[in-house]
């Protein structure tokens, strides 16, 4: 299925009039260049979430939606590298090598299942400060995992029944399916209206300051994330939602660019968050991600009214400095 790298031949000759192929060719190259070493970036600082998350780190609220949203963002990244390779080797062989119609799929559903855990993770925070009382009775121990199992799925069978209709599993001429472009633009739309409203109002939480320093800090790792997302995730979706796919070579140059900065970004504000933490920058990543403001324990005790647990670490194996000891002097004779 190659139907972008058709797009980018339709691009190319409907280029900057001003503009040489020769340097357009060179810019491109080096564009995709600096995406994919982007893309490899968020990969390493994904991959270390999902081992830390998965391994050394005890299972929160927080940190179920942090493993899923870094794995959705591995695949996203994985896939996003492999199109941009694909497009500087097309620069240098002159044409594309085919690559399978579900890798395009996949790409989509990754990037979908991303948006739908930031959207879980800004509601989540923005029901617990609306109804403390009620999320702290009432609210089931495992809706994360349920809430990310859920829209894994989900938006799996959204993509590959999208994949199936428009002829990208099976065939190299894509067709423009109307009705499901509209399907998928409502429900893309819904969820970024979803977390729009919700950062609104942990906005207005934080600003308000009524629940401590460390639920705020929480908060504050949710808005990071979500304007990350809003800046450099919604032009990828938004890019493709309606126009399916861009005549405008630098315009999908730029998103893709974007997606894959949301991506990898993650990874940092966890560690910058968790830094903070010790006041110190060569703090171990394992140390920052623990340190990293969590979630409420699943499984185990729920938070108080305050919410002042559920700003503490991703776990309680947290690097913990040595203690000091103190000696007293004899006085002087």
């Amino acid at each position: 299925m190659d139907q972008y790298c058709q797009a980018d031949n339709a691009s190319r000759s409907s280029a900057d009039p001003g503009m040489s192929p020769r340097t357009a060719v060179v810019g491109h190259v080096l564009f995709r260049s600096i995406t994919v070493v982007v893309a490899l970036c968020g990969l390493v600082g994904n991959g270390i979430v999902i081992w830390l998350v998965r391994l050394s780190i005890k299972r929160s609220s927080f940190s179920t939606y942090t493993l899923n949203l870094a794995l959705a963002d591995f695949i996203h990244l994985s896939f996003q590298t492999m199109f941009s390779v694909r497009q500087i080797l097309k620069s240098f062989l002159g044409h594309c090598f085919h690559l399978a119609g579900i890798f395009t799929v996949l790409r989509f559903f990754s990037y979908s299942t991303s948006l739908g855990i930031v959207t879980a993770i800004s509601f989540q925070r923005c029901l617990s400060v609306l109804c403390p009382l009620w999320y702290r009775d009432h609210c089931p121990k495992h809706v994360s995992a349920v809430v990310s199992i859920s829209l894994w799925v989900l938006t799996f069978l959204l993509n590959l029944l999208r994949g199936h209709t428009c002829g990208q599993l099976y065939s190299k001429d894509t067709r423009y399916c109307h009705a499901l472009a509209v399907t998928t633009a409502v429900c893309t739309s819904a969820l970024f209206s979803v977390m729009g409203v919700s950062s609104l109002v942990l906005l207005f939480r934080v600003q308000t300051g009524s629940q401590g320093h460390q639920p705020q800090r929480l908060h504050l790792v949710v808005l990071l994330t979500v304007l990350v997302f809003f800046l450099c995730g919604v032009p990828f979706g938004a890019l493709r939602i309606h126009l399916y796919w861009t005549k405008s070579e630098c315009l999908n140059n730029v998103s893709i660019f974007l997606t894959c900065i949301n991506s990898a970004a993650n990874p940092l504000i966890y560690f910058f968050f968790g830094s903070r933490e010790r006041q110190r920058w060569r703090l171990p990543f394992k140390g920052a991600l623990q340190r990293a403001p969590g979630g409420e324990a699943e499984g185990g005790e729920k938070p108080p009214p305050t919410g002042r647990t559920e700003a503490g670490a991703l776990s309680q194996m947290a690097l913990q400095p040595p203690p000091t000891l103190w000696v007293k002097e004899p006085p002087p004779k």
